[in-house]
């Protein structure tokens, strides 16, 4: 009777469709109920129950486990039920579960985007998440990083994108996540990854290698919260190999995940309290309107955590916060904690607290057990976690924050204790560790110890971004131990653009034993070096080289600075042969930093006449770099490649590598770095026509370099902020600029950055209309670069002086100008720069009626100014293809590309360009015979290119084409063509093909 109830037990659990999930989702992975419950969107209590059913007929298995709480995990134990009928009556037979079948999981799994809260500011982080591929969003718990992601995830939806989620808990492992983005992927018509799991395949480079062919589309995105719960090292991996995924990918977690690196192509948004003003809106939303004094004193009082803010209002609840936060009482926190939670105690688990707050990071249990007084150390960890005093992190154990510093402020030796914990970090040897051993030595008084570790690790350290912690921690050493760690204390003066005081750390070291201390003197070259003070860099360094003696170290590292320094005074050979003789050195020595930074240079000279030969030099180096974790030589050689990249017309990988060494600088704090990277990427804003965001990263690059004194980065910003004011219809500040940078590089004897000054003044005055002007500083511009040998500052300027004969007719010069530019960017492999000069070239051949040679050339050249995405430029090349169709008779074609120019000119808000396409417009108009549409393009052309007296003078003859076909009267047209031929020869001056 017993067996017929339990058939029929089975057979009715076995109709429900919740039993057969439940059923269907262990068959991927042990799961808690509570897991299960949020995947099927069901109450706990039910899951619960139907879980204890499962159980008791022995088709499921609990077991509890520690998993920073007890939980009960249950496990599949049958495959197969099998029902028989026989004379005996109705009997049931399980079959062991198999665990190499798979299961199909598309009525399981789950992918909904949480709905999120009201989004407070963020504004800056859903740009970086929306420009950015690989991205990770870390904050302290609450601060609002799942209400961020899913308010993006939902704008994501409604661009049409199609929107993964998985939420992590403590047990999901790689195969279950691994499912359910094979079940999504299948959903979307992509069953290439479930079709391998269904057929037992498990090799994981198969299964990364469709997911990254199948996350990598663009019209999907994939979103992972929670990956603190993360407990398994073969997630990190997983998600490692994932980084190479080009779609859209975010991590959302309360601290940096073990997977990124500082080389990463990934992006980390660190979200940080609310200010002042956004918790403002925050209360204004609750329907709390507070006055401005009262603000101010509520978010000093909470700080400008949402949750903060949140329980404020709750307890308001209807009354004035401000009033609130007045009533809060200051309680006796350290009275609650002594009498309530530690004196009750035992023995063993108080030292256990007692030596975890000696830590300033998480450790392991092995960590631990050399300072304790007993041996079962784990179990003791392990009744403090239940007793939630201690918490785990990636199999680490630390303190909670209020019950850490209460413990330390108990210790009774705690010098001993520091001197112990310094032992256990130094043994564990990673960077972090060996920070916070310096700090325990120096707590512990072990001051003559903590000045080895410091001089033995000190560019670790630095390098991994903690010398602003080595400044605060050696800074508590007496005056004896300091004067040791001096310079150190000078190359982080250096670092962070701090040259005055560097001087005054290597100074005093060298005043007190000026003899056999080649490095001070190399030290001290390095830094004038860096204040572009060359003349007194040099005498340094040689100096440094005669005290070098038969040191080959040194006699490298003197070599290399002098090699910068003979480049940047434009002795080019002298700089190769310094160059070639530190390489030398550091190739006997097998010194594979100081190869990187030979290489570096070379790349960085090599940059002005051979890219090819520049960027070999330069991912060499970049390899060697990253293969010894030298984050400050990467950063910089990172910088020079995007630079040679952009240079060569490849913008788009250009970009890539400026943030990337962005990133490592902001992490080592090399404001020299920083200034120089965001000088970079406001160059490649500008190239969108982004000017809003190019003159944000130059006017940062500008506030650095004033701060730290930089002559060379202010030059850099000036001349850029004048291209900017340039392009937005300011020629005059553009001009202050230009003329404020020249007279920085003039005093720093800087050929190839005066060339360029003379180059874009060139360009102003030729977007002025000042032809004479313009041609004269080209000329000055062309002969500097000749003589510095810079082959592509000859190119532009070339293909400069080219456009502008063009422009004064004189077709067969600016032709033969425009071929040796094209030249020169062939050898060097500028696939932008060569779609730029047939650009130019077809607009030559326009002027001198050749439009099927023009043709010819634009079609060959919009492609690759697509992909570079110069807008300016592809504005330009429909232009002149609108121009030529019209000279051969193709109307609707010529219609086709003006309409696209005109197009492209008023997104990018510019008068000059929109004056320009509106004027080509007018043109097709007029050969289309729509006289009316014609004259409103020119009027509307004439007005916007007021300033620029040759644009108005082709506006102005184009009108006569008009009221010559309109039969006006010859008096009339008379009188605008002279007007138009005055404005042209007035742009044009004086220029002769004789002066060119």
């Amino acid at each position: 009777m017993y067996m017929m109830n339990k058939e029929l037990v089975v057979t009715k659990l076995l109709t429900n469709r919740t039993t057969l999930a439940i059923l269907l989702l262990l068959k991927t992975q042990p799961l808690h109920c509570r897991k299960i419950a949020a995947i099927l969107h069901k109450k706990e209590a039910e899951i619960a129950r139907r879980l204890s059913q499962l159980e008791r007929v022995g088709i499921v298995r609990g077991e509890w486990v520690y998993k920073d709480r007890n939980i009960k995990v249950y496990f599949l134990e049958v495959d197969t039920i099998s029902i028989q009928i026989t004379a005996e009556g109705v009997h049931m037979q399980y079959n062991p579960e198999k665990r190499e079948n798979f299961y199909s999981l598309e009525s399981i799994f789950r992918f909904d985007v949480p709905e999120p809260d009201c989004l407070i500011d963020r504004r800056q982080q859903l740009e970086a998440l929306d420009r950015f591929s690989f991205v990770v969003v870390t904050g302290i718990a609450g601060i609002g990083k799942t209400t961020l992601s899913s308010y993006y995830a939902h704008l994501l939806k409604e661009r049409g994108k199609k929107v993964f989620w998985h939420s992590f808990s403590e047990l999901d492992s790689v195969p279950y996540v691994v499912k359910k983005l094979a079940t999504f992927l299948a959903s979307l018509n992509r069953p290439d990854l479930l079709n391998y799991l269904k057929s037992d395949g498990s090799d994981m480079r198969v299964v990364t290698a469709f997911l990254l062919e199948g996350m990598g589309d663009g019209q999907t995105a994939f979103f992972f919260d929670d990956y603190h719960l993360v407990m398994t090292e073969s997630m990190n991996e997983f998600f490692s190999s994932l980084k190479l995924c080009k779609g859209k990918i975010c991590v959302i977690s309360r601290y940096r995940p073990p997977f990124l690196s500082v080389f990463d192509d990934v992006s980390e948004i660190r979200l940080g309290e609310m200010d002042v003003m956004s918790t403002r809106e925050m209360l204004d939303r609750k329907g709390y309107h507070i006055q401005a004094d009262s603000l101010e004193r509520i978010w000093r009082k909470i700080g400008g955590h949402p949750l903060a803010v949140e329980l404020l209002c709750q307890a308001a609840s209807g009354e004035d916060p401000g009033l609130v936060t007045e009533e809060i009482p200051s309680s006796n926190v350290e009275t609650y904690l002594w009498d309530e939670i530690y004196a009750q105690l035992p023995p063993e688990e108080q030292q256990v607290l007692m030596i975890l707050s000696i830590f300033m990071n998480p450790v392991t249990a092995v960590d631990v057990e050399p300072l304790c007084s007993f041996r079962n150390v784990r179990t003791v960890l392990r009744r403090l976690m239940k007793k939630n005093l201690v918490r785990r992190v990636d199999n680490k154990y630390t303190h909670h924050a209020v019950t850490r510093s209460f413990c330390r402020s108990l210790l009774h030796d705690a010098k001993s204790l520091h001197c112990e914990a310094a032992h256990v970090c130094l043994q564990r040897g990673t960077p972090t560790s060996i920070m916070e051993a310096v700090y325990h030595l120096v707590a512990g008084e072990r001051h003559d110890e903590a000045v080895q570790v410091v001089r033995g690790y000190s560019d670790m350290l630095i390098n991994e971004g903690y010398a602003e912690s080595l400044l605060g921690v050696t800074g508590k050493l007496g005056a004896e131990y300091r004067r040791q760690l001096r310079e150190v204390e000078g190359e982080i003066h250096v670092l962070r653009g701090e040259y005055d005081a560097a001087i005054a750390c290597y100074t005093d070291l060298l005043r007190e034993s000026p003899l056999g201390h080649s490095s001070l003197y190399r030290n001290l070259g390095h830094v004038f070096e860096r204040k572009r003070e060359y003349q007194k860099a040099r005498t340094l360094l040689e100096e440094g080289l005669a005290h070098a003696g038969s040191d080959l170290l040194e006699q490298g590292k003197t070599q290399v600075q002098l090699g910068t320094v003979h480049a940047a005074l434009g002795e080019v050979g002298e700089a190769l042969a310094c160059c070639e003789r530190a390489g030398e050195c550091f190739r006997v020595l097998g010194y594979q930093k100081g190869l990187a930074q030979v290489y570096t240079e070379m790349g960085k000279i090599y940059r002005f006449n051979n890219t090819e030969k520049a960027l070999e030099l330069l991912f060499s180096s970049l390899e060697i770099s990253q293969s010894i974790g030298d984050f400050r030589e990467a950063a910089s050689t990172l910088s020079t490649i995007g630079i040679v990249l952009y240079e060569r017309g490849q913008t788009g990988e250009a970009v890539t590598y400026f943030e990337k060494s962005l990133a490592i600088s902001e992490q080592i704090g090399d404001m020299v770095g920083i200034a120089r990277c965001c000088n970079n990427i406001g160059v490649k804003y500008g190239l969108e026509w982004n000017w809003v965001m190019a003159m944000k990263y130059y006017l940062r690059t500008l506030d650095i370099c004033q701060k730290i004194n930089d002559k060379k980065g202010i030059a850099f910003s000036y001349s850029n902020l004048g291209r900017a004011y340039s392009y937005l219809g300011a020629p005059e500040k553009a001009m202050d600029y230009f003329f404020a940078a020249l007279t920085l590089r003039e005093e720093l004897s800087e050929k190839v950055e005066m060339a360029f000054l003379y180059y874009n003044i060139g360009l102003t005055h030729e977007e002025m209309g000042n032809f004479e002007h313009a041609m004269d500083w080209y000329k000055k511009s062309l002969a500097l670069r000749e003589d510095v040998t810079h082959a592509l500052g000859v190119a532009y300027s070339c293909a400069s002086m080219g456009k502008l004969l063009g422009k004064l007719g004189q077709y067969e010069a600016a032709l033969e100008y425009l071929s040796r530019a094209q030249g020169i960017h062939e050898k060097e492999k500028g696939a932008w720069m060569i779609a730029c000069t047939k650009l130019q070239s077809a607009q030559v051949h326009v002027e001198s009626h050749h439009p099927e040679l023009a043709l010819a050339l634009v079609s060959e050249g919009i492609p690759a100014v697509e992909k570079a995405g110069d807008r300016a430029l592809l504005i330009e090349a429909h232009c002149t293809a609108a121009e030529a169709c019209v000279d051969i008779g193709r109307i609707e074609e010529a219609r086709h590309h003006a309409e696209i120019g005109l197009e492209a000119a008023t997104a990018i808000r510019s008068t000059k360009y929109e004056g320009e396409a509106r004027r080509i417009l007018g043109k097709v108009f007029i050969a289309a015979g729509e006289y009316d549409c014609a004259e409103e393009e020119l009027r509307l052309s004439m007005r916007l290119l007021k300033k620029c007296k040759y644009e108005l003078g082709k506006d102005l003859l184009l009108l006569v084409n008009l009221c010559e076909k309109r039969e006006a009267s010859e008096e009339k047209c008379r009188a605008l063509r002279e007007k138009g031929l005055g404005l042209l020869r007035e742009a044009q001056g004086h220029v002769s093909l004789e002066n060119v």
